[in-house]
C-alpha cells in the first residue's frame, strides 16, 4: 500500500504545477487544500503549490520542510525524499542513507536555548524524529521572516503552532509593507507640493515685476500728461 501511495505521489507531481499565487492564504487553510505555513514553504524552496499538496497527502505537513531541506543538502528530489519516509525511516536514517551527517546538519545558532533538542552539545546524540521536524521547522521560519532562532524557539516554548508562528510573522511582513507604501505615498505627496511651491514663487515674482513695469509705465503717461498740459497753459 505505500509503495502504491509512493507511485501516486510521483506520479502526481507530474502534472500541470500551479504557482503559489494561485493559492488563498488562510490560518487554517484555503478552500484549495493548501496552508499559509505549507505556502511559504513552497515560497521558500521556489517550488509550485500543487508539489506541496501531493506531498502532505503523504506526509504530515509540519514534516514537509523536513523533507525539501533533505532534498536541498542531498541535492535529490523532494518525492525520493518523500518516499524514502514512506517506507518507514526515521528522519535520522534518512540523513545517513543520503550521505548526510545528522550530528551537525540540525544544529542551529541559539544563544538562549542550551537545553535539548537546542543546544549545540545535543547535536552528538541521535535525534528522534520529533526532534528534527523542531529544528528544521525553527530554522526554516527563522530564514524564511528573517527573525533570530531564539524568537521562534520562544514562541514554540508558549505553545504555539508553526503554522501561526508563520502567520502572525507573514502578517507582520504584510503589515509593514502597507505601512511603507503609504509613508511613500505622503513622501510622493509632500514632493509634489514642495515642487508646485518652488514652482509658482518665479510666477509670483513675474507678476510682480510686471505690474511694477505697468504702474511706472502709467505715471510716466500721466507725467507725460501733466507735462503737456503745463505747456498748453502757458502758451495761452
Amino acid at each position: 500500500m505505500k509503495r502504491i501511495i509512493g507511485i501516486a505521489l510521483i506520479a502526481g507531481c507530474m502534472y500541470g504545477p500551479l504557482n503559489a499565487s494561485n493559492f488563498d492564504i488562510g490560518i487554517s487553510g484555503s478552500e484549495r487544500g493548501i496552508n499559509g505555513f505549507s505556502l511559504s514553504i513552497g515560497n521558500y524552496y521556489h517550488v509550485p503549490a500543487q508539489e506541496i499538496i501531493m506531498i502532505e497527502r503523504s506526509i504530515p505537513y509540519e514534516e514537509t520542510s523536513v523533507v525539501y531541506f533533505l532534498a536541498q543538502h542531498s541535492h535529490r528530489t523532494p518525492n525520493y525524499i518523500a518516499n524514502l519516509r514512506l517506507r518507514g525511516m526515521s528522519w535520522w536514517d534518512i540523513s545517513i542513507h543520503l550521505g548526510l551527517n545528522p550530528r551537525t546538519l540540525y544544529v542551529i545558532d541559539s544563544r538562549r536555548h542550551v537545553g535539548p533538542p537546542y543546544g549545540k552539545a545535543y547535536g552528538y546524540q541521535r535525534l528522534n524524529d520529533s526532534d528534527i521536524v523542531e529544528l528544521v521547522n525553527v530554522r526554516f521560519l527563522s530564514s524564511y521572516h528573517g527573525i533570530s532562532v531564539d524568537d521562534v524557539i520562544d514562541r514554540r516554548s508558549r505553545g504555539q503552532q508553526y503554522m501561526h508562528i508563520d502567520d502572525e510573522y507573514r502578517m507582520e511582513k504584510y503589515n509593514h509593507q502597507i505601512q511603507q507604501r503609504v509613508n511613500d505615498q505622503r513622501n510622493q505627496q509632500h514632493q509634489i507640493q514642495v515642487e508646485n511651491r518652488g514652482n509658482s514663487q518665479p510666477q509670483i515674482q513675474q507678476k510682480t515685476m510686471n505690474r511694477d513695469n505697468q504702474n511706472r509705465n502709467q505715471k510716466s503717461r500721466d507725467n507725460k500728461q501733466d507735462h503737456g498740459n503745463k505747456n498748453r497753459d502757458n502758451n495761452r
